[in-house]
């Protein structure tokens, strides 16, 4: 019982060294920093783009109405 139990930790050992090596490897073909214009741009195209402007549109203006109570929430624990 001892052994499949240190069979399995060493999988799962090896399987979490493997995920961060594809991580690692994906977070390497990232550019090193991006402007908050650029980003901004790409939100705003995203936008544009999007098939379902009135539920974006309405789920941004819903979030931006419960960031106060958030932020009291946030505060009071």
């Amino acid at each position: 019982m001892v052994d499949d139990i240190e069979a399995r930790l060493d999988e799962l050992q090896r399987e979490s060294q493997e995920r961060r090596a594809e991580l690692l490897a994906l977070a390497a073909d990232l550019p090193q920093a991006t402007s908050r214009r650029a980003v901004l741009a790409a939100m705003g195209r995203s936008v544009k783009d999007a098939p379902d402007k009135p539920l974006v549109v309405k789920r941004v203006v819903l979030k931006i109405l419960r960031a106060p109570a958030d932020i009291v929430r946030s505060l009071r624990s």
